[in-house]
């Protein structure tokens, strides 16, 4: 039974992968795969003993990931150590469909700037002074933060930036089986935060923040961009009302869902940890304007 796609890209990437993997005789016909073009550049039997001196790092080739088109395919490859590698081929489009470029790349190339640093106290030369906030708005599904943090920054005019926005819209790009989906949402906001405090502009986020490193994390990158840190830490004191909000709610987050597991939120909330007292803490089953009111003179003052 045939259980993936063909394509003239995926038998080129094979044959690449062959090699890695220390093939016996690999290479013998490179000549005959490898386009014209491509040897120009690179000679075959260039080409071929360079793959063959990799062989030490990858064989037995594990592939973690791969991506097929037609005239595309891209693996992603554990070498020895653990790391993740990228193999991709772009082969003719014409029969004998050759390889026309090739490329083996770590899966984070090492002439990009570094990522974000976990903690910010060294973290190059802060912006200019500026009157900014950085404005976290923590806590579990439905327990309001949202709606407050809706309202705070359209009252302040400061932009709101929600972890499950940012995810819905990577959905379509295969977001919602992203392992690491939590990571991938704290290191965009962070980033984001990061932007806006760069161009002396405060910020609000959206998000549970149940990890205490994810705290300490944007407790430091205010501190390095001289902005002030203000936490809301909100809850519903009323499970009925949490329960119902959960299960009832329409947010209309494209590429998001609308409810969520009850169960789930219950078990979150026996193990979330407890704000510093630097947090305002509220209760969204009390009238809105007044804890409107009260979370405004905490961001503001």
């Amino acid at each position: 039974m045939q259980r993936f796609a063909s394509s003239p890209a995926l038998t080129r990437l094979e044959w690449i992968l062959d090699g890695l993997d220390g093939k016996p005789g690999w290479g013998a016909d490179a000549p005959d795969v490898l386009s014209p073009a491509f040897t120009s550049v690179v000679p075959a039997e260039r080409y071929v003993e360079v793959y063959r001196s990799r062989v030490v790092h990858y064989a037995p080739v594990v592939v973690v990931g791969l991506d097929v088109g037609e005239t595309t395919a891209r693996a992603r490859i554990r070498r020895r150590d653990g790391t993740i590698d990228v193999v991709s081929c772009v082969v003719e489009s014409a029969p004998p469909h050759r390889i026309a470029t090739t490329w083996l790349t770590g899966l984070v190339p090492t002439d990009l700037t570094p990522r974000l640093p976990a903690d910010f106290a060294d973290y190059g030369r802060p912006p200019a002074p500026a009157d900014t906030r950085l404005v976290v708005f923590s806590g579990l599904p439905g327990s309001g933060k949202s709606t407050l943090a809706d309202a705070a920054g359209a009252e302040l005019g400061i932009p709101v930036f929600a972890a499950d926005w940012l995810l819905g819209a990577l959905t379509p790009f295969g977001g919602r089986h992203i392992e690491a989906a939590l990571d991938v949402a704290e290191e965009m906001l962070t980033t984001l935060a990061l932007r806006q405090l760069v161009a002396g502009q405060s910020v609000v986020l959206d998000h549970p923040v149940e990890r205490v490193a994810t705290r300490n994390r944007w407790r430091s990158l205010a501190r390095w961009a001289g902005a002030e840190f203000r936490v809301v830490a909100c809850q519903c004191s009323d499970p009925e009302i949490h329960r119902a909000r959960l299960e009832g709610r329409t947010r209309g987050i494209p590429g998001w869902h609308d409810a969520s597991d009850w169960s789930d939120v219950q078990r979150r909330l026996a193990a979330f940890p407890s704000w510093q007292g630097e947090a305002l803490t509220v209760d969204t089953v009390q009238p809105r304007e007044p804890t409107l009111a009260a979370v405004l003179r905490h961001i503001t003052t």
